[in-house]
């Protein structure tokens, strides 16, 4: 079987993003498996967009946070 091929992505974040990423990755890991950052940043990509889809998330809401966090 083919290895799944992955893309990469680089994003620039503020240093409160980075401890919020690492704060769920924490609660996220137990001693038998770690869970790193790129997982919960992965986590975070699949949920929002199924709530998007599902309307449970308001796409307004999330464009007025990016403009917030522009200004």
């Amino acid at each position: 079987m083919p290895k799944k091929e992955k893309k990469r992505l680089q994003v620039v974040i503020s240093d409160e993003q980075d401890a919020l990423l690492t704060k769920a990755a924490y609660k996220l890991s137990s001693p038998e498996r770690l869970v790193s950052k790129s997982e919960v940043v992965r986590l975070a990509i699949e949920k929002i967009a199924r709530e998007l889809e599902e309307g449970k998330l308001e796409l307004e809401e999330l464009l007025d946070r990016l403009e917030q966090e522009e200004s």
